[in-house]
């Protein structure tokens, strides 16, 4: 991780989750416009995990659970962050981010649950904007120098930054810790009883956190992160289990998300985002244990379909199946595979009928058109094509340059340059880019791809000069 990238998770980790307990807080209309600036700052960054039936999972347990909060001034929205360490936070205006790290350590969608509930209360509790407004009055300058030191480290890519950042912090960081675990008690408290109103287990908080407590072994440099912002946790651990003994831990009802699901999330994002010869090792050591395993064959079959072991994938989703026949994500990856492999007739037949399913249905479609283009079936693979681009182009940005590709066979070479230029934005080839949407400018009529092309060409241009 770059200096700058690892100032501005110091800023959000430490700094955010600094929680005191005030009786007043910043206003809605500044926390909305901080949650604003936040996301820019985040997004910047490429760290946000993109992937459809990931955050889809993430997001529908979130939403479950913040569906039992009172009205919120603002929306809550839910995020998977591309990082091993065991970490989840709150940041101003509803916005929770959970590491994948943490969600690969989990074992199952109650702890999940738990942690979300326990950041959802942080959020509705406003407990962040507390603490912001606490840091204006307390010390001014402890929020002056965090700023600086992001603003330094992100732009200059230097040491200066987390300088400034550390010697702000270890000035200020005493009196903002001081009502921290007061913080946690109240988010404890509500997150265990939003998770149990959402049918969830609220002994996943405690199992969870127990996982988190038990990696702090390793020494002071590599405690979790979650420990650091989130301090007092033998305490919680302690409360938590009093409680649960107090009150019971029974949900109402089940919460109506296969756990198998869960299970599949979390080898996805290992076999996704993993680092290669770590992640195949404890698939194979998870094998060993239980070979029948689809979950893990699944995670294995998506880490070799990665790095183009598309025969091995291939074995392993067909064991994956042989388990679970005719599981639709399972039949979704084996389609992806196939796809790879260059066979896109396969391909198509086996994914048809799984847009129905929500969390999958924009990967489908695109799956689908992708698999028409690599059968010639020009119109049909466009219409499909042009669905993701509408909704998704940004995680699958191949879909920009399978689109340039039929209309250049349609001889319609505004739009190939249009869609070649929007291909090439999207992986960061700003040369090319520039090139195909400066030709597309100057070919297609008035009109919303034109407008488009110029947008993105001027914010390519404002940030060249910045």
């Amino acid at each position: 991780m770059t200096t700058g990238r690892k100032v501005l998770w110091v800023f959000i980790l430490i700094f955010l989750h600094s929680q005191v307990n005030f009786a007043w807080a910043i206003s809605i209309s500044e926390e909305k416009k901080m949650a604003g600036e936040f996301m820019k700052a985040i997004s910047k960054q490429n760290k946000l995990i993109k992937d459809p039936m990931s955050v889809a999972l993430v997001s529908e347990v979130g939403r479950r659970i913040v569906d039992h909060l009172p009205p919120q001034p603002f929306p809550f929205s839910f995020y998977i962050v591309d990082d091993g360490q065991f970490n989840a936070f709150a940041t101003p205006g509803g916005n929770i981010f959970v590491h994948r790290g943490l969600i690969t350590s989990l074992d199952n969608v109650d702890e999940l649950a738990g942690i979300l509930g326990h950041e959802s209360a942080h959020a509705a509790c406003r407990h962040v904007s507390q603490m912001i407004d606490r840091s204006k009055v307390v010390n001014m300058g402890t929020l002056a120098g965090v700023l600086a030191g992001v603003l330094v480290g992100v732009a200059g890519g230097s040491d200066a930054g987390q300088a400034v950042v550390m010697g702000s912090m270890a000035a200020g960081q005493t009196s903002m810790l001081a009502y921290s675990r007061e913080n946690e008690t109240e988010a404890d408290q509500k997150g265990i009883l939003l998770t149990q109103a959402a049918s969830f287990s609220p002994r996943g908080l405690l199992t969870g956190l127990e996982k988190i407590r038990s990696q702090d072994w390793y020494g002071s440099e590599k405690i979790p992160g979650y420990l650091k912002t989130h301090p007092g946790s033998a305490e919680r651990i302690v409360y938590i289990s009093s409680w649960l003994d107090q009150h019971g831990d029974e949900t109402k009802a089940n919460n109506g998300i296969d756990p198998f699901r869960f299970d599949l999330v979390k080898y996805r994002l290992a076999g996704l985002y993993g680092e290669v010869d770590e992640t195949e090792q404890k698939f194979i050591h998870l094998l060993e244990k239980n070979p029948d395993d689809p979950a893990v064959h699944y995670g294995m079959a998506v880490l070799l379909s990665r790095v183009s072991r598309l025969d091995e994938a291939l074995v392993h989703v067909r064991q994956a199946l042989a388990q679970r026949v005719f599981d639709p994500y399972l039949l979704l990856e084996a389609g992806h595979i196939y796809l790879l492999a260059g066979d896109g007739k396969k391909a198509f037949d086996l994914m048809g009928g799984l847009e129905k399913i929500p969390a999958i249905a924009t990967q489908t479609i695109y799956y689908r058109a992708w698999a028409l283009w690599m059968m010639g079936d020009g119109d049909k693979g466009e219409r499909g094509l042009l669905k993701t681009i509408q909704t998704a182009g940004d995680v699958f940005p191949k879909s920009y340059y399978f689109m340039a590709d039929l209309v250049r066979q349609k001889k319609r070479t505004d739009e190939t340059h249009y869609y070649l230029g929007r291909y090439y934005h999207e992986i960061n080839s700003f040369k090319n880019a520039v090139f195909h949407l400066k030709k597309s400018v100057d070919l297609l009529p008035d009109g919303e791809m034109k407008t488009t092309a110029r947008e993105i060409l001027g914010k390519m241009e404002k940030k060249k000069k910045a």
